[in-house]
């Protein structure tokens, strides 16, 4: 058994079929065939069902893809260990939330490009569930995760940044006066839902206060939420950070109770200690970049205890 074929297997998992696999690692598909086809004699099992829409991983090689990747992560912190004075170099990966992808990190890949350039930087922030980040980072398919607290599984984390849960409303509404509990009343304005566990957990408490209203449709897509509300199709209750900045045909309102989506930094405990993570985790808690941010200077988002 041999590294590259761990390293090939991963690449026609991770890419679907054996033509981009060789794209990405710039060999021929024969090379890569032949390789796996030894893994899988060695092994005793297939690992790929082989068909005309590509390549998927069978039962057996999910679960010879999860030892994989770690053993490649192995690989690659034995290569930095080796490294004169721990050198940075490589790829990192973070996993994230849209809002984070887009509001937080431009400025830290920036920096990092500027002090360690032989360090790339990768944003996934194709995560819509809490899982989905921690996932990621267990799957080996992230080596970073912006993770929604509170953290699931064996991670190693550090304290990030928070932003508030608000109600986002048409910008054309005349709230009438607030009811006795402190709720704004919409009439027959319909309250659409955030499709992910953070917001389920945020509008249970919002129900233990008096919020009554049960939603009309729920989105997965935060950004579709607010285009929604914008057309007068009715109001949600939303993170701070995924309205921003104020789209104008809406209205951003704080709840009657205090309500935070709160973040942290997480890795696999063998990954966090690699010099490129490291220099990676210092640039995301470094709170001058943060506050170079149109978020950060806005007052969007605050900082976690450290």
């Amino acid at each position: 058994m041999k590294l590259n074929q761990l390293t090939m297997l991963v690449a026609v998992a991770e890419h679907g079929s054996f033509s981009a696999a060789a794209a990405e690692l710039g060999c021929t598909q024969s090379r890569i065939s032949h390789a796996i086809a030894e893994l899988e004699g060695e092994l005793g099992v297939s690992l790929l069902a082989r068909g005309r829409d590509g390549a998927r991983p069978t039962e057996a090689g999910q679960r010879v893809l999860a030892k994989a990747r770690q053993m490649l992560r192995l690989e690659a912190a034995l290569r930095e260990a080796a490294m004169p004075g721990g050198g940075v170099d490589g790829v990192v990966r973070i996993a994230c939330f849209r809002s984070v992808g887009t509001h937080l990190l431009p400025h830290v890949v920036e920096a990092l490009a500027q002090t360690h350039p032989g360090l790339r930087v990768d944003i996934d922030d194709s995560c819509e569930q809490r899982a989905d980040v921690t996932g990621a980072l267990q799957d080996g398919l992230a080596e970073i995760g912006i993770a929604q607290l509170p953290l699931a599984g064996a991670l190693a984390s550090h304290p990030y940044l928070h932003d508030d849960y608000v109600l986002v409303v048409p910008g054309s509404l005349q709230l009438p006066p607030e009811s006795n509990s402190g709720w704004p009343a919409f009439g027959a304005l319909p309250f659409i839902g955030l499709s992910c566990s953070g917001a389920a957990d945020i509008l249970a408490r919002c129900r233990a206060a008096g919020f009554a209203a049960e939603p009309g449709r729920l989105l997965a897509n935060d950004t579709s939420i607010a285009a929604m509300v914008g057309r007068g199709m009715g109001y949600s209750i939303l993170p701070r950070l995924a309205t921003f900045p104020e789209p104008p045909d809406v209205k951003i309102l704080p709840l009657p109770i205090p309500a935070r989506r709160q973040f942290a930094i997480a890795a696999l405990p063998d990954l966090m200690r690699t010099p490129r993570v490291r220099a990676v985790v210092r640039a995301l808690r470094d709170r001058k970049l943060a506050a170079l941010t149109q978020a950060g200077r806005a007052g969007i988002v605050g900082w976690e205890s450290q």
